[in-house]
């Protein structure tokens, strides 16, 4: 009786735990999805501008 009331009780707490997995992982989808991609207009400071060579 004892044994079954601890194996339950962990298969619970691991059914919880899990599904606090998938929420979070969904809540992290979302704000990536809501975010997109980061595309900087500007070259970073300390990157030099590119430079066109013309051949003669």
């Amino acid at each position: 009786m004892l044994i079954r009331a601890a194996h339950e009780s962990f298969v619970d707490g691991r059914q919880h735990a899990m599904w606090a997995g998938v929420a979070f992982m969904a809540a992290l989808l979302l704000h990536v999805l809501a975010r997109g991609p980061q595309h900087p207009t500007h070259a970073p400071a300390n990157e030099p501008e590119p430079v066109e060579v013309i051949a003669p």
